[in-house]
């Protein structure tokens, strides 16, 4: 009689449990689903972080008393910005910030902003509004999907093909330039190319995709809003909503397995169907799994992560969708020699090519890809630049020490500086080595289409699998490269964090399910 009583109760204790979620990962996107999920109350939620710090490819830091962003440095549209409203709620920012003109807006999308006092070789400011504007023409242009469609029909035609060629008609009807004066416009074209480069996170713009480039969608308002003392600020608010231990630092996982199908005469599972084993020998148990990794990190590892693999189609959008290295140079000066707090230093190179050939052959082929200079924010004596892609493992493998020379060499050989301040303090970023990134952040490249971020989000598994039904949304993904509107975005990651959380509830809630259920392999 006892024993029945007891077993009455561990059936009940079972039944009774929560399922238990574990999200890989502690940037926005992991954050945003465990804040919801916890708050939900329906859940068991633990969050595995590899690194030290919550807040993923959102990294503050200092460069001597100067804050500035490793990592996102901007909220990318301010209506209907998940990102804004939660940074107003916080009172991090207000409302009326919503259309604020913040130093460095525009600074790497107006001409305006090519100053060009000190370059080697001064550029007419009416050439600039010239190019900038046959520039800009053409890349509103790729965001017209159905005419790009018509355009690339039966070709293989990408955004910088495009650009190209509409760039070459414009000089071929400027049939009164000069010699001179059509390679002054090429320049700059390219010196606008190269800008877009680093927005769009791809070494060219022969990568991206022209069909599915206009799939991108802007917010309006401030394109470039800052956060006041530093955007991680937003990540720990969210970790801070979560119970004290839910995050579990320096876990890095090394293996998920999960449950793909069942023979008729196989076993049922045990409680969990999922167990996660991490690098550091802890392993956990899960019903559902949320893998927030960035697509640079699924790129790397895929193969060896899942066990199961993963099926062919979600790792054909994981090997066709771009991800490239974006990274930032911080040159913090004993004192500024720029005349004011919004201030951008233009790189053009007199000679590109003659230019790449000497760097390689100097054991510095990265310094030809820096392109500008900019202020970080009033009153600082600290300049950033960006780096991209091919160059940014030459860069990240460089001591600061010759960075920092490399750059001072670079801005005397472009401009009239002659004599500059000396630099106190370098760093850079190194997003592309970091084994948990393993880059920046996604785009759409020439052998990938915007269906791929769908088939990457797609849970596993969502249905039955022949005549034997598994347990549903084992392994859930969200983080940037999850969303096919806000990829590269803040935004878009935290978005795909509530998708998944909602869907993850929603699933529960329609079902009705409990582990023990789940333990029967019910499913949707």
């Amino acid at each position: 009689m006892f024993f029945l009583s007891f077993c009455y109760q561990l059936i009940y204790l079972v039944m009774s449990s929560k399922p238990k979620v574990v999200i890989i990962g502690a940037g926005i996107a992991g954050l945003s689903a465990a804040s919801i999920l916890y708050k939900s109350g329906q859940v068991e939620v633990c969050v595995l972080e590899a690194s030290e710090r919550v807040g993923g490819r959102i990294h503050t830091g200092m460069i001597g008393e100067n804050i500035v962003e490793f990592g996102a440095g901007f909220i990318h549209g301010t209506v209907d910005n998940p990102i804004f409203d939660l940074a107003c709620d916080l009172q991090f920012l207000h409302k009326s910030d919503l259309d604020k003109k913040w130093v460095n807006e525009d600074n790497q999308e107006k001409p305006e902003s090519v100053t060009t006092t000190h370059l080697q070789h001064p550029i007419d400011d009416q050439m600039i509004a010239e190019v900038w504007d046959v520039f800009d023409n053409l890349i509103s242009e790729t965001e017209d999907i159905s005419k790009m469609r018509n355009f690339a029909k039966d070709t293989n035609m990408s955004v910088g093909d495009y650009l190209q060629q509409g760039f070459q008609s414009y000089l071929d009807s400027c049939t009164s330039d000069t010699v001179t004066t059509k390679k002054l416009k090429t320049k700059l074209f390219s010196f606008f190319k190269e800008r877009e480069c680093t927005d769009s996170g791809c070494n060219s713009l022969y990568d991206l995709n022209l069909v599915y480039f206009g799939e991108y969608v802007y917010l309006e308002g401030s394109n470039s809003c800052p956060v006041p003392c530093g955007y991680d600020r937003i990540a720990k608010a969210l970790a801070a909503r979560l119970p004290s231990g839910c995050v579990h630092f320096q876990h890095a996982v090394t293996e998920i397995k999960w449950v793909a199908s069942r023979e008729s005469d196989e076993p049922q599972s045990s409680y969990q169907p999922v167990k996660i084993l991490c690098e550091n020998g802890q392993t956990f148990d899960a019903d559902h799994v949320i893998v927030t990794v960035s697509l640079g990190v699924l790129k790397e590892r895929h193969s060896t992560l899942f066990c199961p693999s993963l099926p062919t189609d979600k790792i054909r959008a994981i090997t066709d969708l771009g991800f490239g290295y974006v990274g930032k140079i911080f040159l913090e000066f004993e004192q500024r020699f720029w005349p004011s707090d919004e201030y951008s230093l233009p790189l053009i190179w007199e000679d590109k090519e003659n230019d790449k050939k000497e760097a390689e052959t100097a054991n510095c082929p990265w310094i030809h890809c820096l392109y500008s200079w900019y202020t970080t924010c009033p009153g600082t004596n600290v300049l950033v630049s960006y780096f991209r892609d091919n160059e940014s493992l030459h860069i990240e493998s460089t001591s600061p020490k010759e960075v920092g020379k490399q750059c001072i060499e670079a801005i005397k050989r472009c401009t009239t500086f002659e004599s500059l301040p000396p630099v106190v303090n370098v760093k850079r970023t190194q997003w592309g080595t970091n084994p948990w990134t393993r880059g920046s952040y996604s785009f759409v490249s020439k052998a990938a289409s915007g269906s791929d971020f769908d088939t990457l989000a797609t849970p596993l598994p969502c249905k039955t699998a022949g005549s034997n039904v598994v347990p549903a949304l084992q392994l859930m993904f969200a983080g940037e490269a999850t969303h096919r509107h806000f990829y590269a975005t803040v935004h878009g990651a935290y978005l795909t964090g509530v998708r998944e959380a909602n869907r993850l509830l929603k699933h529960l809630s329609d079902s009705n399910s409990s582990p023990f259920q789940e333990s029967n392999f019910k499913t949707n």
